[in-house]
């Protein structure tokens, strides 16, 4: 049985043939109303690619992971460190919650001004 494991926070989550279950560490929070976690889009850091699992699976483990989820929105998205498509063998991959920030045309500006001699 192929076996790949997912790990955000105190979480290590595993994905199987038969379903998704959480292996290690889950404690449960009272659920915020809000933004649907479920929507917040994961994606492969290292090729692009949507990690595409069951509904329901992303709210268990951002729960299981003690984050916390009042604090996420349409902004905020999940990262895997490879994934099953472009690390096929691989496992665990690990997973971090990031915030998207705009950046204006003065932002790229700044940022592209050479500072500094280190």
């Amino acid at each position: 049985m192929n076996s790949v494991e997912f790990c955000l926070d105190n979480a290590t989550v595993a994905s199987t043939e038969d379903g998704f279950v959480v292996r290690e560490n889950i404690y449960t929070r009272t659920p915020t109303v809000g933004y649907d976690l479920d929507l917040i889009y994961v994606e492969c850091r290292f090729c692009g690619k949507p990690v595409l699992w069951e509904k329901g699976n992303t709210s268990l483990l951002l729960r299981a992971s003690g984050v916390d989820v009042s604090q996420l929105d349409a902004e905020c998205l999940i990262l895997s460190e490879g994934c099953p498509q472009c690390l096929p063998g691989t496992s665990p991959f690990h997973l971090s919650v990031v915030r998207i920030a705009s950046i204006t045309p003065q932002d790229i500006l700044l940022l592209s001004e050479s500072k500094g001699r280190a």
